[in-house]
Parts: structure tokens; C-alpha cells; sequence
């Protein structure tokens, strides 16, 4: 049986920065790389509304992303 080991993870928090011409959200979206495999949740919600916190823009959501490698 092939083992699954901790490769990379990033965050992407997103966020929406105004209205197009037919009055729908525009969302965009900042990554951030290199982020620990041992991080919560709440880590990363603390860290995300403290970025939003320091622009304009409304606050989306975060979504955590986790590549494994898997052993041979």
C-alpha cells in the first residue's frame, strides 16, 4: 500500500471588489503559498479576515488547498 505525504498547501482567500455592468458581484481572489501542514481552521480564518481587514473589500470565503505526494 502506497503511503500520501505532506507535499505543499496554499489559502485563497477571496473577496468582492465591486459590481460589473449588470449589478453581479465581481469576486477576485489572492494565494498564498507555503503554508504549514499543521495549521487549523481558525488559523487560517484569523489570518484571512486580517488581510481582507486591510483592503476595501468585502469578505468571500478561504479555501485551503493540500498537495500530497505519494510514496512509492
Amino acid at each position: 500500500m502506497n503511503d500520501f505525504g505532506f507535499l505543499s498547501s496554499t489559502i485563497t482567500v477571496y473577496y468582492e471588489t465591486g459590481l460589473d455592468a449588470n449589478d453581479e458581484p465581481i469576486i477576485n481572489g489572492s494565494t498564498y503559498r507555503n503554508v504549514s501542514n499543521n495549521v487549523t481552521a481558525a488559523q487560517i480564518q484569523a489570518v484571512a479576515q486580517a488581510l481582507v481587514g486591510l483592503t476595501d473589500y468585502t469578505y468571500i470565503e478561504t479555501v485551503k488547498t493540500t498537495k500530497d505526494l505519494v510514496a512509492q
